[in-house]
């Protein structure tokens, strides 16, 4: 528990300072922790502007590996996703994967964990929320931030992350 404590203040301290660099404007809520899009829901949007979020860890045959950030309202559909990417297959990629890459755990996915990763991470943005304000973790599952899309494409930009915009 203490090592999950130590890298949460290191990990958080990336993701506030990097939005400060930015200039990124956000609006923050602390809560009770949340492991789904569901609870999220219940707990985090009532209290926050911003559209709710999913967000799924994947990876692909040749060992490629994708974060999929989806309105919280849409189904995953992995196989028209697949073939959008240029994909043979697409499947969870496993937490040793995510904590490897992005330094998150199980229920604290967020494209934010892109100020642990060195590129290798593609982020998958659902089109749909293009001109609105985005809510994720930044980092852990006790807090929401609710941000501009645009600005999410700026740190995705910053970190070197390649993203596509998803039409689903």
């Amino acid at each position: 528990m203490l090592e999950q404590e130590k890298l949460k203040g290191s990990t958080e301290k990336k993701v506030y300072e990097l939005l400060e660099k930015l200039n990124i404007q956000y609006d923050k809520i602390d809560h009770e922790p949340v492991f789904t899009a569901f609870e999220a829901a219940e707990v985090v949007t009532k209290n926050i502007k911003g559209v709710g979020c999913k967000n799924l860890f994947l990876q692909d045959t040749a060992k490629n590996y994708y974060l999929y950030f989806v309105t919280e309202t849409k189904r995953a559909d992995l196989k028209a996703l697949r073939a959008i990417i240029g994909s043979k297959r697409l499947s969870f990629a496993s937490e040793e994967k995510l904590y490897e890459l992005l330094k998150l755990t199980k229920g604290s996915v967020t494209p934010l964990g892109v100020v642990n990763d060195t590129g290798k991470v593609i982020v998958l943005l659902d089109k749909d929320l293009t001109g609105h304000k985005v809510l994720m973790h930044p980092e852990f599952n006790t807090t929401t931030l609710s941000i501009e899309y645009s600005d999410l494409i700026r740190v995705l930009e910053y970190c070197g992350n390649k993203y596509i915009e998803v039409d689903l």
